[in-house]
């Protein structure tokens, strides 16, 4: 990429005007405000800063030009009016490619204008370039043929016109664009022209292991079909673990949204973009059949967040009337929003009802100075009650409380509000009796609705149910009676369903609960499935306890105008606040319960199992998921994402930075600044279960220099793992290192690391070598945190917030570290020169080994890293044979008792 010298950064700025936030961000439709950009720097920040314990909100400040005052917010002749408002969707991305083809290339696609290569696969001679297309020809079936741009990137977007040389016919030319491409696999946005004229759209996986994989298929696309060398726009992204792709005739209108989604987290790599075709077996077109690429962009989005701030200026001109206008806007990612005000605070029970948009809904969480119970759907109509104690009973595990019955005259009332035109609904409830009755049936529910049977109606006695249904004259139209045993009885919490659906002219119905037996949970069928002849109407109301009912408890009472939810199903979780749920998943429940997309990077459920759901608000659930696992918790896009713990372990490096040959702008910051302190060490960690145990670990040798003491109370499924989360985080905390607050990145300076900057995220790994003959020799090793980021018409200053990186090196089979030799020293001086040593170890840790298949091996000896071709003796001290000296640029000599150990000490992962 020729840049900044020739021209200058292709930025763009964009804002979503009147885009509903709580959409699918793929639905906004954008509008370009890069003609608008001052000459000002725009400045960026992403992911932690310094030691903050948590990912702080994105945020983005960027002036435009408003003499027309179409970005004054409130501005009625504003062009956008009145959607120049509060949490408009802005995002700020680079052009990083913009291929027209202009130019007449053969065997290959040539160079873009702005320097960057094509590279082609297979027979050169099927790639050509000429009139303002790039060809790939096919000649044969069955044959991949790819142009892929010598530019890496993780996070992308590519958009072209394309087009098929033939109306095709016997089998499809498929199309598209690849993402993250390696030789370990990829993705591909799939535009596929069918015989006929139709067109489909696919998004798949490609490994060695699995071949290509459909993650998403819309096999016609409505609306939209193809001639021969007619065009068709097609747009595609991948961002973290979202992937998707549309299609469109070049002289419609854009599509909203994507045609189809994906999510996948197979291929997290970074890889080349580019253009892909294929003709599959059985055409029957003359060939060759061509694949058409015209106006091909890639974009790299930099920020995508809400504007929460309009500042507009405005400077006299003289006349009168008249200013010069510019604003500033300043934009948050999805953290702000969440963050804002005094956020819900909330149980695993309404988190999960809440989910189901439910029409009516007591929980039953109200304090106990209540007198009616609070129905939190909006709109809604308050409960009654009677004769009942709010926030009494704190048994049931996924709640914070619940109601109980005090007498048999307690009852408790949901007054529903149905939507209309419905053919199904469902009603749920928790439920706990003290006994059941000792004589005849008394009843347990009543539902009142507007269909056929206007009275539902269960009873319950020592001995069984009578479930029935009564007309609006009172007859009777269905009674199921079942008996069942004691694991039916609701005297321990139930949960309890009961669900109607039209079908045709008939209701089918269903009434059934999950409950907790003696060793296990169980699912009663009261009445199994039945049918009656009717409609099925609305429920208006639901009451338990509304005659001659024994005391008891009931909670979180929700009708829905579906059929589920199958809430019940999750019984099992939710009677112990998903205690065992991992991380990871407990991350993506409550993304999906929140209505907030949430990207798990690589298997959510190679995570920390977590303990029980606490009643919080919805970040410091999520934060707890975080501390526990030890990953990060970032935005990524307009999304969250989650970098779980493992895949924080042995992470490629993403950019490395030789500081040799590293430049920097003239009064652009220092490149290497660190300090050496002790603000980072923790060398004695208490980690407490909430409501359990705690364990402590602790490091005699860090302690030389004082205790640093701390603790932290880990949300853990059990006490069994608290000494490793100890012993883990005093490993992460003990690493005493020149280390740097920020380090920056030159990129105009510096332009051949863009590539590499553009595709790290929070987690990425960076590497700086060849550092100052002054500073401690080897490479500084560093994962990303967060950074910020200052980007002008010809800059781009990049300052990384970093933590070391070695300790998230850790064991694994075949790989370089080995098992440390704690206590090793020398047994006698070892000059500058010489070829071997003596070596001395401990009775506890035993000698060294002499396996010839363990070398060579790498050492270090006090400060210099040492190549080992052998160790001989049986017993202390033993002879090392060194077949390369001063490895790491280090070379002296060493006295009797310097530490030595393995150059690579392999550590166990949490």
């Amino acid at each position: 990429m020729a840049w900044p010298d020739d021209r200058d950064l292709p930025i763009e700025v964009d804002a979503a005007f009147g885009a509903d936030v709580a959409a699918d961000p793929g639905t906004w439709a954008w509008t370009s405000l890069s003609s608008r950009l001052r000459a000002e720097p725009i400045r960026l920040r992403a992911g932690k800063s310094g030691g903050a314990a948590r990912v702080s909100p994105g945020t983005c400040t960027v002036t435009l030009i408003n003499d027309d005052g179409a970005l004054t917010p409130l501005h009625p002749m504003s062009p956008y009016w009145p959607n120049v408002d509060l949490n408009t969707p802005v995002r700020v991305r680079l052009r990083r490619v913009e291929d027209t083809f202009a130019r007449t290339a053969s065997n290959g696609w040539g160079t873009t204008a702005a320097g960057d290569q094509w590279l082609v696969n297979g027979v050169t001679s099927a790639y050509s370039v000429a009139a303002g297309v790039g060809r790939q020809s096919h000649p044969d079936t069955n044959t991949i043929r790819r142009a892929s741009l010598a530019v890496t990137l993780n996070d992308s977007e590519q958009i072209a016109d394309i087009a098929a040389s033939a109306l095709l016919s016997g089998s499809s030319l498929v199309t598209g664009f690849v993402f993250r491409y390696t030789s370990a696999g990829y993705y591909w946005a799939r535009c596929e022209f069918n015989p006929g004229g139709t067109v489909t759209l696919k998004l798949s996986r490609y490994t060695p292991a699995t071949g290509h994989v459909d993650l998403a298929t819309l096999g016609v696309v409505p609306g939209v079909s193809y001639s021969a060398n007619t065009y068709l726009r097609v747009r595609a992204a991948v961002s973290g673990t979202s992937l998707g792709v549309k299609v469109w005739p070049t002289a419609s209108p854009e599509p909203a949204g994507w045609h189809i989604t994906a999510t996948d987290s197979v291929v997290t790599w970074t890889g080349r973009v580019g253009c892909q075709s294929w003709l599959v077996i059985g055409n029957s077109n003359t060939l060759p059949v061509t694949a058409l690429h015209k106006t091909y962009t890639v974009y790299v989005d930099r920020f995508s967040g809400g504007a929460d701030q309009w500042e507009p200026t405005y400077l006299p001109t003289g006349v009168a009337g008249q200013a010069a206008s510019a604003v500033r806007i300043t934009a948050s990612g999805v953290l702000r929003r969440l963050g804002q005000g005094r956020s819900l605070v909330s149980s695993p029970i309404f988190r999960g009802l809440s989910a189901f948009a439910p029409t009516g809904y007591l929980p039953l969480e109200d304090g106990n100075d209540s007198t009616l119970p609070a129905n939190v759907v909006p709109g809604g109509r308050p409960g009654s009650a009677f004769d009942v104690a709010y926030g009494a009973d704190d048994s049931l595990p996924g709640a914070s409380t619940s109601v109980r019955l005090n007498s048999a005259s307690s009852f408790v009332t949901l007054t529903n509000r149905p939507p209309a035109g419905n053919t199904a609904w469902t009603f749920v409830c928790y439920l706990k009796l003290d006994a059941l009755p000792p004589g005849g049936d008394v009843t347990l529910l009543r539902l009142k609705s507007t269909g056929t049977v206007t009275e539902w109606i269960l009873q319950v006695s020592n001995g069984g149910y009578r479930w029935y249904g009564t007309n609006a004259a009172g007859s009777i139209v269905f009674d199921k009676g079942q008996l069942h045993g004691e694991q039916a009885a609701p005297t321990r919490w139930v949960a309890m369903t009961v669900s109607a659906t039209q079908n045709g002219g008939n209701v089918e119905a269903r009434i059934y609960w999950h409950g907790l037996g003696s060793n296990t949970v169980y699912r009663t069928d009261i009445a199994g499935f039945f049918s009656y002849t009717g409609s099925i109407g609305n429920v208006s109301s639901a009451t338990v306890g509304p005659s001659s009912i024994l005391p008891g408890s009931v909670g979180h009472m929700a009708v829905f105008g579906q059929v589920g939810p199958e809430i019940t199903v999750s019984f099992t979780k939710l009677s112990n606040g998903y205690i065992g749920e991992t991380a990871g998943r407990r991350i993506l429940r409550l993304g999906v319960e929140q209505g907030i997309p949430v990207g798990v990077a690589g298997d959510p459920d190679d995570t920390e199992a977590m303990g029980r759901q606490e009643v919080d608000t919805f970040l410091n659930l999520l934060a707890s998921c975080e501390a526990v696992d030890g990953g990060i918790l970032h935005e990524r896009g307009p999304r969250l994402a989650y970098l779980p713990r493992a895949a924080r372990y042995n992470k490629a490096v993403d950019v490395t930075v030789d500081l040799a040959t590293y430049a920097q702008a003239r009064g652009a910051a220092d490149p290497l600044v660190p300090v050496y302190d002790d603000q980072d060490i923790r060398n004695e960690w208490l980690v407490e279960r909430p409501n359990g145990s705690s364990a402590v670990a602790s490091d005699p040798v860090s302690q030389r220099r004082g205790v640093y003491p701390d603790s932290v109370e880990l949300n853990v499924a059990d006490d069994s793992r608290l000494l490793d989360h100890a012993t883990w985080r005093l490993h992460l905390d003990t690493d005493v290192d020149l280390r740097e607050a920020t380090f920056p990145i030159d990129l105009a300076a510096n332009p051949t690391l863009l590539d590499g900057w553009l595709s790290c995220q929070v987690g990425a790994r960076i590497v700086r070598t060849n550092p100052p003959a002054q500073h401690p020799p080897g490479p500084l090793d560093r994962l990303v945190l967060g950074w910020t980021e200052t980007i002008g018409p010809r800059s781009w200053l990049v300052q990384v917030v970093p933590v070391p990186a070695a300790p998230w090196d850790v064991a694994q089979a075949d790989g370089a570290q080995r098992a440390p030799a704690d206590g090793s020293t020398l047994a006698a001086p070892l000059s500058s020169s010489a070829a071997s040593f003596l070596l001395a170890s401990t009775v506890s840790n035993g000698v060294w080994t002499t396996a010839a298949a363990d070398f060579p091996m790498d050492v270090r000896v006090g400060g210099e890293r040492m190549t080992l071709s052998g160790i001989t003796g049986t017993s202390s001290p033993q002879t090392a044979t060194v077949s390369a000296r001063g490895v790491n640029g280090v070379q002296r000599a060493w006295p009797t008792g310097t530490e030595v150990d393995v150059w690579q000490p392999a550590v166990s992962p949490l």
